[in-house]
């Protein structure tokens, strides 16, 4: 894919960028084919405090490609919803108060990605050239406690089912890096229990 933006973020790092993102993980998304991997197999690791809970759909997977030039062709985009993958054994907690959940697709969503990757792949054999779009965030989720801490992030990624997961970001902190607004916004996503 020409121009291929690939930003594995959580919540709104994808606002900061992935300056964070570590040597491994960018080799591991440099290895990722957003159009030729199978999506079904991606699978994405994210550590935050034990005081957040993730349900399915906080999380959200999205894949897309922004022609250069708009007037020829539509803009593909789609998001899906990540849900937990029961089964998967994640990443090792490394910090007390942590928890780490293992996402993924739905038959359904991977298919739909599928057609998503076949659009493009068109969009490709017919020389239409743009920028894509690969991208994880963080939409909602409940609290059980105060985040005293702050929203303490690592993430991981697992692009084949026989190999391990990768670290991408460390122990980032999203209360730290985003814009007061884009802070604000967090927070009121985050509702109790």
């Amino acid at each position: 894919m020409s121009k291929i933006l690939i930003s594995t973020c959580l919540a709104a790092v994808l606002l900061v960028g992935c300056g964070s993102v570590t040597p491994a993980g960018l080799t591991a998304v440099s290895r990722l084919d957003p159009l030729e991997s199978p999506l079904s197999d991606l699978v994405v690791a994210i550590s935050i405090p034990e005081a957040l809970r993730l349900r399915n759909g906080d999380a959200e997977f999205r894949l897309g490609f922004t022609p250069e030039d708009q007037s020829a062709t539509d803009v593909i985009d789609e998001t899906v919803p990540l849900t937990h993958m029961d089964g998967i054994e994640g990443p090792r907690p490394t910090a007390v108060g942590e928890t780490i959940y293992v996402l993924g697709f739905s038959t359904q969503d991977a298919a739909n990605l599928t057609h998503i990757q076949d659009q493009i792949k068109t969009m490709q054999a017919q020389d239409i050239k743009g920028t894509g779009t690969l991208s994880i965030t963080i939409r909602g989720g409940c609290l059980t406690n105060d985040l005293a801490q702050g929203l303490v992030v690592s993430t991981w990624l697992r692009i084949d089912p026989a190999a391990n997961f990768v670290l991408l970001t460390r122990n980032v902190n999203l209360l730290d890096v985003l814009p007061p607004a884009r802070r604000a916004q967090l927070k009121g996503n985050l509702i109790p229990c």
